[in-house]
């Protein structure tokens, strides 16, 4: 008997122990949470080629160049930088980047944030003249490929320099067929496809067509130098053209802009409101008061020609616009200024 009670008290304190930890216990649930160990966890190598080209035509792209990428100060580094251009698309103020990085894939795009390879940018952009158009993908384009400037604020100054006019980017402004000098009484027309016609502006043209990794794609190349022969991308223009052009010069567009700027050129030079600049090589404005808006005006339209770098493919009819009632205006003895400069200015003549 008193080996079965010891049994039968070993079994009930067995019992009321199970019972006590059975009301006090907590069930605990454990998630694993697992990181890809390399890029191929979510990429595949046999599936992935497209990012793998893309790569292949960044690097023969301007942006890959890193040219201007010592322009990391203030406001420049908004885009001459990675950096830059991320703070600005993060509602973020300008900085001066240390050690910064050349435009990149994850300047425009942000798949590690955003899950996808969507823009960083897609909102329409103003221009510093308060116009915009909505480009759609091209939106981001505009970001940066702007005067700058608005011809308003800098006409209304009368005052030039060698760091006066536009900035060096002013496609968007082109292509939207805005912010050019205009002039009273002088119609200007536009040729509006480019613009209209596309649902993302820029890229319908300059994304389109890939060859070599050279021509279009995330190359954005137009025109590519390969080994001394100029291959120009005019397979994107056939989309839209009923065949594809030999070149751009389509009906002799770039050969007229081209002569009217040498035109207007020369007019600038002749009133005194180009110098050449041996440090720069290039003409540019001297340090002069001119007391007439319309005789600055012709200045900037010159710039605008020049930096939009098309000859007249982005907006034929606007470029010509410009020029055109330039050269009237600086070719009427009534309205030419007078070529004086003012005391101290840092003029520089040709060689």
């Amino acid at each position: 008997m008193g080996s079965m009670t010891k049994w039968v008290g070993l079994c009930a304190l067995i019992v009321a122990f199970v019972f006590v930890a059975a009301c006090e216990r907590t069930i605990t649930r454990v998630e694993e949470t697992t990181t890809p160990e390399t890029c191929f966890s979510c990429h595949s190598d046999a599936n992935n080629t497209k990012l793998v080209a893309a790569e292949g035509q960044w690097e023969n792209s301007q942006h890959a160049s890193g040219e201007n990428i010592e322009r990391n100060f203030v406001p420049c580094s908004s885009c001459h930088t990675s950096e830059g251009f991320v703070r600005k698309a993060n509602g973020e103020p300008p900085a001066t980047i240390v050690n910064p990085t050349a435009i990149h894939c994850f300047t425009c795009h942000a798949p590690h944030t955003n899950g996808d390879l969507s823009l960083r940018i897609a909102t329409v952009q103003k221009l510093k003249n308060g116009e915009s158009f909505d480009l759609g993908a091209a939106n981001i384009c505009t970001t940066c490929h702007q005067a700058r400037y608005s011809v308003h604020t800098e006409v209304a100054k009368d005052t030039l320099s060698e760091r006066w006019g536009p900035h060096h980017s002013v496609q968007a402004d082109m292509l939207i067929g805005t912010n050019g000098y205009e002039y009273d009484g002088y119609e200007y027309e536009q040729t509006v496809y480019h613009r209209t016609l596309t649902d993302n502006g820029c890229l319908d043209c300059h994304f389109e067509t890939t060859q070599n990794y050279i021509l279009g794609g995330h190359s954005f190349n137009m025109a590519f130098d390969r080994e001394g022969t100029e291959v120009l991308n005019t397979a994107a223009c056939a989309k839209c053209h009923e065949e594809e052009p030999e070149d751009f010069n389509v009906d002799n567009v770039q050969s007229d802009v081209e002569a009217l700027i040498a035109q207007l050129q020369t007019l600038l030079i002749n009133n005194n409101l180009l110098v050449y600049y041996s440090d720069e090589d290039s003409w540019l404005p001297p340090e002069r008061h001119v007391v007439s808006d319309d005789s600055v005006g012709a200045v900037w339209n010159y710039f605008m020609a020049k930096e939009d770098r098309s000859e007249g493919v982005h907006n034929a009819d606007y470029i010509k616009g410009l020029l055109e009632s330039s050269i009237e205006f600086l070719q009427s003895p009534v309205n030419a200024p007078a070529p004086s400069v003012a005391a101290g200015g840092n003029q520089k003549s040709a060689h």
